[in-house]
């Protein structure tokens, strides 16, 4: 708590400041005689010997409350002894039946609580009974307390909590991260097992045919098998040497990079309006103290930080005046000013005031461009992979981030509040950083009106398509089987990661460089209406933008998710877990506010880019204004990027199934095969249901039954139909696996 009061007025008659030397001098006396009653004489240990027979050791409590009316005296000029005597009684008198209460619990002698809280608790024990007598009294001397020490206890309990709850989310996500990092090591441990378990078993089975080739036919047939061998060694050769030749001419595409140039600056125009004054802010913030001394509610502004459309005068109260009685009077603050909503923090973190946004008479418009020439953008671009220009805060600083961090981005808002803005805001800042060989956009527009503009530069991406063909999706149906393709995509990334000993893509690129290899790009979705796309494929895009949220952020795929309907049908509890980072435009409700931010706030924006962006792992959200980009701008910046005839290329699933080895197919069959022997070891039971439960498709259950048939692992004997399982073949293949050559 702040004060800002001197310890004493120049005017004070001498006799006060001699009467408090008076007063601190006998606490002080009193104080050192219940310590050392033989040191103080005869005075010190009469009052020693009265105060302990008549309030035992709550004796130690009076010098307290005798320096607690010194402090009084000095920190308000405004004072009421006889209130605060009466409350120093009423504190004292129930500290001693406090003290008799932890005597009873300790089994103490009672001389240690005195005729006074034996007294106070027999009071109270007659009357309420012995335990709520013993609660009453301690809530008393709570609420006593805190009125006297102007502290709210609810105001400290509901901080502890916020304080709990962050550190027991900061706790969780680590300990998530850990187990998904020991998911991805054990995950390659055991595939190079299965790797050496497949060469192991081909090396026994060339061997054994070697075996039979020799026991069986003469020398004389040797050769012509061996130049059958031979034959089918060039075969591979040849096979291999064609698939080497057509994934280096994809290779040399790739190394080659494109002469992307970033559109210039001048496609992007400014805004040239001015701002209220210094003096307009001053006669507001007076307006403001004047309109809560009207309530009986003395305040003072200490501190004005106007944005482009808001300002925020912080507001420190005068000790006494609690923050509840400030946040009923929003409405009465809101006619006063004569704006059509404020929006009211407390408290402000680390400052000790309370934040008034009061909407400003005249509103500016921010520009993209205004952003992307700060320094705070200059300073900040060269350190982040994407970085993404989000608008200006109430202080009128730039505010960049960086959508890798996020990982995942959740948009909402209601129709006309800026929502598309913010998305084409985005792209365009991407646009002005990453080229096509850095970053790639796979666009969902089912509105077929938002993003359909970008068709035709080479960020754009299809995971079924190839790279020619890649357009913005419009049907749904298309943009189901588009995220079912790019959560293939994401497979193979891991694959690949898992194979080069790397954990996320910024170690895949960094060892890619070293060796003069392609790296990979990143992706990002954007999807402009979300409800559209649930409204007609709901399971199946639900179960992909899932995967793609828990999975991606590693291997480089990141989500921008927006909506224009913030429920919760759309907005489902697995989305809100994956999307912790969230940008909330004006909505009509609280309830749609609680939807996208778990708190109120949205519904009292102003609407036309004026926005809540949550960043992930804060508690609170920051207002916003959103950078403004129009139509105009993106088709000059679009055609710009079209003019330099750069031809897209990526590698889509097609090619990528094409060009698949037959050892990553048998690698793949190996793997199920191993799971599927260690559920059979832990449920010792087989069967169709049971295998298509474990692995999520009837078909595949169906391969690894008559797979593990064949091997002999399982079999039916005559006239039964339940599978027997020969579990010593089962654990002897598993130990086999198991072994670390």
């Amino acid at each position: 708590m702040r004060y800002s009061r001197r310890l004493y007025s120049r005017t004070s008659a001498p006799k006060n400041v001699w009467l408090l030397v008076g007063i601190i001098s006998f606490g002080i006396f009193i104080l050192y005689g219940f310590l050392r009653p033989s040191d103080t004489g005869i005075l010190g240990q009469k009052i020693n010997e009265i105060f302990y027979k008549f309030t035992g050791v709550n004796r130690f409590f009076i010098p307290i409350l005798i320096f607690y009316w010194v402090w009084y005296n000095l920190k308000s000029k405004k004072r009421n002894f006889k209130t605060d005597i009466i409350l120093s009684l009423i504190l004292f008198i129930l500290s001693s039946g406090i003290v008799k209460i932890v005597s009873n619990i300790l089994k103490i002698s009672s001389e240690h609580s005195g005729w006074l809280g034996n007294n106070i608790l027999m009071i109270f024990s007659r009357i309420f009974g012995e335990i709520f007598g013993s609660i009453g009294i301690i809530i008393l001397f709570l609420f006593v307390a805190s009125v006297m020490l102007e502290i709210s206890i609810v105001e400290l309990f509901w901080q502890a909590y916020l304080t709990i709850r962050s550190d027991i989310y900061t706790w969780y996500k680590e300990i998530s991260l850990l187990r998904a990092k020991r998911k991805v090591e054990n995950a390659i441990v055991q595939s190079q097992k299965i790797s050496r378990y497949i060469t192991r078993e081909k090396t026994q089975q060339n061997q054994t045919q070697k075996y039979i080739t020799s026991t069986i036919t003469p020398n004389t047939n040797i050769k012509p098998e061996q130049d059958s061998r031979i034959d089918n060694k060039k075969n591979v050769n040849e096979i291999e040497k064609k698939v080497l030749k057509s994934d280096t001419k994809n290779v040399s595409k790739i190394i080659q990079k494109s002469n992307y140039k970033t559109p210039p600056i001048d496609l992007l125009s400014v805004e040239q309006t001015q701002i209220t004054t210094p003096i307009d802010l001053r006669s507001r913030a007076t307006l403001l103290e004047n309109s809560l001394k009207e309530f009986n509610i003395n305040a003072k502004v200490v501190n004005i930080t106007s944005g482009p459309v808001v300002t925020m005068y912080e507001l420190e109260l005068e000790p006494g005046i609690k923050v509840h009685s400030v946040l009923s009077l929003k409405d009465n603050i809101s006619l006063a000013m004569r704006a059509d909503s404020i929006r009211i923090i407390a408290p402000l973190a680390d400052r000790g005031t309370i934040g008034v946004e009061i909407p400003n008479p005249k509103t500016r418009i921010v520009k993209l461009r205004e952003i992307l020439e700060s320094e705070e953008y200059k300073n900040n671009v060269l350190e982040m992979k994407l970085p993404i220009a989000i608008g200006k805060t109430v202080e009128g600083k730039s505010y960049v981030s960086d959508i890798t961090l996020m990982p995942h981005l959740l948009i909402a808002g209601a129709t006309g509040s800026g929502k598309s803005v913010g998305i084409h805001s985005i792209i365009v800042s991407l646009l002005y950083k990453c080229s096509p060989d850095n970053l790639k956009f796979l666009m969902i527009d089912p509105k077929r009106l938002e993003l359909t503009n970008y068709n035709g530069i080479p960020h754009i991406y299809d995971p079924n398509k190839e790279s020619v063909n890649a357009q913005v999706i419009t049907n749904p149906k298309e943009a189901s089987k588009s995220l079912s393709g790019l959560v293939k995509v994401m497979e193979q990334r891991y694959e690949k990661f898992a194979r080069v000993g790397v954990r996320n893509i910024e170690g895949y690129n960094e060892k890619m460089r070293d060796r003069n290899e392609p790296e990979e790009f990143y992706i990002l979705v954007v999807i402009d209406e979300f409800a559209d796309l649930i409204l007609t494929v709901p399971k199946e895009v639900e179960d992909s933008i899932q995967r793609l949220a828990q999975m991606a952020r590693a291997v480089g795929i990141h989500i921008v998710l927006a909506t224009q309907r913030p429920s919760v049908d759309v907005i489902t509890g697995v989305v809100k877990a994956n999307f912790s980072a969230r940008i909330a435009f004006q909505v009509l409700s609280k309830t749609d506010s609680r939807v996208i931010l778990d708190t109120n706030g949205a519904e009292e924006l102003l609407g036309r880019g004026d926005m809540l962006f949550l960043p992930s792992g804060e508690p609170r959200p920051i207002r916003l204004q959103g950078a403004y980009v129009s139509e105009e701008e993106i088709d000059s910046i679009v055609n710009f990027i079209k003019s330099q005839n750069i031809k897209p290329y990526y590698e889509s699933l097609s090619k990528t199934i094409v060009y698949e080895q037959p050892k990553e197919k048998e690698l793949k069959q190996m793997q199920d095969l191993y799971k599927a022997l260690l559920l059979i070891k832990e449920r010792n039971r087989v069967s169709q249901d049971l295998l298509k439960a474990h692995f999520g498709s009837s078909s595949k259950a169906t391969d690894i039954l008559s797979l593990l048939e064949v091997r002999g692992y399982i079999y039916k004997p005559e006239g039964t139909n339940r599978w027997n399982i020969d579990l010593e073949k089962v654990n002897n293949e598993l130990k086999k696996i198991n072994i670390d050559e």
